[in-house]
């Protein structure tokens, strides 16, 4: 009878991770939608470019997606690089128009790397 619990537990725990992971993935995949929707995959490459890649994005955002939040909605200055405001003026604006959620899956994206 209890090794019969305990097996039940187990299986439960098993399957409550690979939906996690499934989740996870789904997320990342939304995130990606976003970023390609938006057209930011032309300048900003995983690890390399001209502009901040993804992997320097996440290291500077990392443990401030509050503050990433607050760029994309045009709220505050980015803090990898303000001299290209410019250049990023019309994508942020468009990043404003996205719903709250949209930007969140963004930023988590971007953050995964």
């Amino acid at each position: 009878m209890k090794g019969d619990k305990t097996m039940r537990y187990l299986i439960l725990f098993v399957l409550s991770g690979f939906l996690s992971i499934g989740l996870n993935a789904n997320a990342e995949q939304e995130g990606k939608e976003v970023f390609d929707s938006l057209h930011c995959a032309v300048c900003h490459k995983p690890d390399t470019g001209t502009t901040p890649s993804l992997k320097e994005m996440s290291a500077a955002y990392r443990g401030k997606e509050g503050q990433l939040l607050d760029y994309f909605r045009g709220e505050v200055e980015s803090i990898i690089n303000p001299a290209k405001k410019e250049t990023m003026k019309r994508y942020i604006e468009k990043t404003k128009e996205l719903k709250e959620e949209d930007r969140k899956t963004l930023a988590d994206f971007i953050l995964s790397h």
